[in-house]
C-alpha cells in the first residue's frame, strides 16, 4: 500500500520569523576581534555534555513508565562536570511528571543558573521538549521548529533546534541542541534545515543532541558532509540503552574543524537515570 505523506516545510526566512527570539547580531563582542576576545592565543577548554533524559525516568525493560527521579538524573549530570549540557526529552508541568517543571528543577539540582527550553509540543497539560543548561549566560536564544513530514500509520513527533550564544573566557560560540525524528524521511529534511540555520553563524558552532541515527546512517553521513566534526568519530561508543548499550545515537560535533581540538570524548556508563547514556566531550578552543 502506498503511504500518504503530508509535508510541512516552510521557507527558511519564514521559519525565522516564528522562532522564539533573537539573532546573533546583537551578541556582545570585543572591539576589533570579531567577538573572540583579547585572549585569542590563550588555550581555552569547554566541557560539553549531551543527554537524552527521558523525562528523568530510568530504563527498566518491560516497564513503560518507571518512577521519575530528577535527583538521580541531576547526579548523573554532575558526575560529568559539564560546562554546558544539551538536554533532550524533558517535561514542564506535565501530568506524568506530577506537574513539576523539570527544566527548572533539574537545572537547579545540577547546579546551573542559566537554562533555555525549546518547546516541541504541548503534552498532558504541560510542555515537552529540549533544553540547554549552561554555566555561562545564554544570549540570543532561539527555537526553530524542524520540518515535519506526516506519514500515514506512523507517529511523527515534533522536533526543534534550540540555539544560543555563549562567551567562554573571551571566546564567543554558537551552541545548538536538537533531537531528530525517528523516521528517515523526516531526518532527511531536518538535517539540511539545521545546516542552513547554522551556516551563517559568525561564531564557531557546537551542535549536539540525539540524532536518532547510527554513525553509518545517511543522516550522520550528511551531517559529516556539511563539515561538522563528531568528537567521538571512530570510537564506536554506544549510548543506548543505558543497560548493555548496543547503538550510538547521541553526538557532540563542531565546525569549523580548525577552531576546535578534541581533548577527550567519553560516554558515562554505569548509570540508569534514563534509557540513554550521557556523552561528554572536552573541546579545546583554538
Amino acid at each position: 500500500m502506498m503511504m500518504f505523506k503530508k509535508i510541512y516545510i516552510s521557507a527558511f526566512t519564514l521559519m525565522v520569523l516564528f522562532c522564539s527570539c533573537g539573532t546573533e547580531e546583537n551578541a556582545p563582542g570585543e572591539s576589533g576581534n570579531g567577538g573572540n576576545g583579547s585572549e585569542g592565543n590563550t588555550e581555552v577548554t569547554i566541557r560539553m555534555m549531551t543527554y537524552n533524559v527521558k523525562h528523568c525516568s530510568p530504563y527498566i525493560p518491560g516497564i513503560a513508565e518507571p518512577d521519575i527521579d530528577i535527583q538521580a538524573t541531576a547526579n548523573v549530570i554532575k558526575s560529568g562536570e559539564p560546562d554546558i549540557v544539551f538536554i533532550q526529552e524533558i517535561d514542564r508541568n506535565t501530568k506524568r511528571s506530577n506537574g513539576v517543571d523539570q527544566v527548572m528543577e533539574l537545572a537547579k539540582l545540577s547546579g546551573f543558573a542559566n537554562f533555555y527550553f525549546s518547546k516541541g509540543q504541548d503534552y498532558q497539560g504541560g510542555e515537552y521538549g529540549d533544553a540547554i543548561f549552561s554555566k555561562y549566560p545564554l544570549r540570543n536564544t532561539a527555537t526553530y521548529d524542524l520540518p515535519r513530514i506526516e506519514i500515514e500509520g506512523t507517529y511523527v513527533g515534533y522536533c526543534t533546534l534550540g540555539r544560543a550564544t555563549v562567551t567562554v573566557e573571551g571566546r564567543t560560540l554558537t551552541i545548538a541542541n536538537t533531537h531528530l525524528a525517528t523516521t528517515q524521511e523526516n531526518r532527511d529534511v531536518q538535517i539540511p534545515f539545521i545546516n542552513e540555520t547554522l551556516q551563517n553563524s559568525k561564531y564557531p558552532v557546537i551542535l549536539g543532541g540525539d540524532m536518532n541515527a547510527t554513525p553509518y546512517n545517511s543522516t550522520i553521513q550528511t551531517l559529516d558532509g556539511y563539515g561538522f566534526v563528531r568528537s567521538g568519530k571512530g570510537l564506536n561508543l554506544f549510548t543506548i540503552p543505558s543497560i548493555e548499550p548496543t547503538k550510538e545515537l547521541d553526538y557532540i560535533c563542531f565546525r569549523p574543524a580548525d577552531k576546535f581540538e578534541v581533548a577527550e570524548h567519553k560516554v558515562i556508563t554505569g548509570t540508569n537515570a534514563s534509557d540513554h547514556l550521557p556523552v561528554v566531550s572536552i573541546l579545546k578552543l583554538k
